[in-house]
């Protein structure tokens, strides 16, 4: 076990760079045939015990990181649970990534 700091910027600019080249791809969109997946609760996750998996949702995901977003614009502070739900979001494009699922937008696929 390794004990150290990791920089908001530093993962700030590598999340930019990485959506950034999904766009330059032409995606704009991830279908979702399926909203409902298995997920870890963060309080779990970083323990030696084993975890014990429930569900999550995309929608639920998509719904509260907006919401917890307006309401950092109102009082500027972002809570876990904002962290959370978007973690399931980067698990949702990297299953997209992996399963054919991420949508090129259609100027894009006219250009090709």
């Amino acid at each position: 076990m390794v004990a150290g700091d990791v920089k908001i910027s530093e993962l700030r600019q590598l999340t930019n760079s990485l959506f950034d080249g999904l766009e330059d791809q032409g995606i704009d969109s991830i279908h979702v045939a399926q909203s409902q997946y298995w997920k870890v609760y963060f309080t779990d996750a970083f323990q030696a015990e084993t975890p014990t998996c429930v569900m999550g949702d995309v929608y639920d995901d998509l719904n509260d990181v907006r919401a917890e977003v307006d309401k950092a614009r109102e009082d500027e502070t972002i809570s876990w649970h904002a962290f959370t739900h978007l973690a399931g979001l980067i698990n949702l494009v990297a299953y997209a990534a992996e399963n054919g699922e991420l949508v090129k937008s259609a100027a894009m696929e006219a250009r090709q």
